[in-house]
């Protein structure tokens, strides 16, 4: 009915080549201006950024890929080290900001920053429990292999993540650790999720570092990059290995203690360039720092 409205046949209609909008979540965008969904404000993450050795190692990794030259990668795709995170949760939040110019503001959502800061503080004692089991009595994640998000002839994004179900071999302190992680990541997310905050998404510990959504200038049609140029490059690296499986490859980005979980509001910029922290809980290794601070302090007290 529709088709015949806008003069075009139905035949023709389901015949025509599919086309691809600018945006890799296109066809929410559109299903979203019909129904009227609230657009994501804000995320919960596991931060990653503010470690410098991270930093170090991943503009090594993106410096290598420029010298490469590797097919559909530019700098304006790759995402500034000190924003790198895991994602745990999407949603959209109303700001109590009476002059309404907080970031990612939303009037067209009852559930409000500080109703996302209530739940999140109530999973404390929760986080505090699983977190301080196993040896590190903290939360640690090992960024040890990266893959792709393919489409076509090409790729949109670039992740690095923990270890999944490859098979390959780790020590019984590496997998309670990872365990660990696993378990943390599907408490805040199920909880999120259960009450009525996050959108419906599934949890995948992967943390963007490259995205060919960010590349300026912009165009109607995506530009991907190459994965196989990039698992090439690889192999010229300590980071990297020679051999992937499945489109996965093994990495040595190194491992990291995760302080907090954060409520971050979307396409916020701090001092630094990082994401905006609306509010955390803590994973208990600051109240170690704190405690080990603590300590030092009395030591030198008593030998002074």
């Amino acid at each position: 009915m529709i088709a015949t409205l806008l003069g075009f046949s139905s035949k023709r209609l389901a015949t025509k080549p599919r086309t691809y909008p600018k945006s890799n979540n296109g066809s929410k965008r559109f299903k979203s201006y019909f129904n009227q969904e609230p657009k994501p404000t804000h995320f919960l993450c596991l931060p990653l950024g503010h470690h410098p050795d991270l930093q170090e190692k991943v503009t090594r990794f993106y410096s290598l890929l420029l010298r490469d030259k590797v097919e559909g990668i530019d700098p304006t795709i790759l995402i500034n080290p000190r924003r790198l995170h895991f994602t745990l949760g999407v949603m959209s939040l109303s700001s109590q900001d009476p002059d309404g110019d907080s970031a990612g503001s939303s009037s067209t959502t009852s559930r409000t920053v500080e109703d996302a800061l209530e739940l999140l503080r109530s999973l404390q004692p929760q986080l505090t429990s699983l977190c301080t089991t196993g040896k590190s009595g903290n939360l640690q994640i090992s960024l040890e292999r990266i893959g792709a998000f393919e489409w076509n002839k090409g790729a949109r994004v670039l992740w690095a993540g923990p270890r999944g179900n490859e098979g390959w071999s780790e020590s019984e302190e590496e997998r309670e650790e990872r365990l660990k992680l696993i378990r943390v990541a599907e408490m805040v997310h199920r909880t999120f999720i259960g009450a009525g905050f996050s959108e419906k998404r599934p949890l995948k510990l992967r943390c963007s570092i490259i995205a060919t959504s960010r590349r300026k200038p912009t165009s109607k049609i995506y530009q991907l990059f190459s994965f196989t140029d990039v698992l090439a490059s690889l192999q010229t690296t300590a980071e990297g290995s020679v051999k992937a499986s499945n489109r996965i490859a093994p990495v040595s980005f190194g491992t990291y203690n995760i302080p907090e979980i954060q409520l971050c509001a979307i396409g916020s910029h701090g001092p630094e360039d990082e994401y905006v922290s609306l509010g955390s809980i803590s994973s208990g290794l600051l109240q170690l720092e704190q405690k080990e601070s603590i300590l030092t302090n009395i030591r030198n007290l008593c030998t002074s």
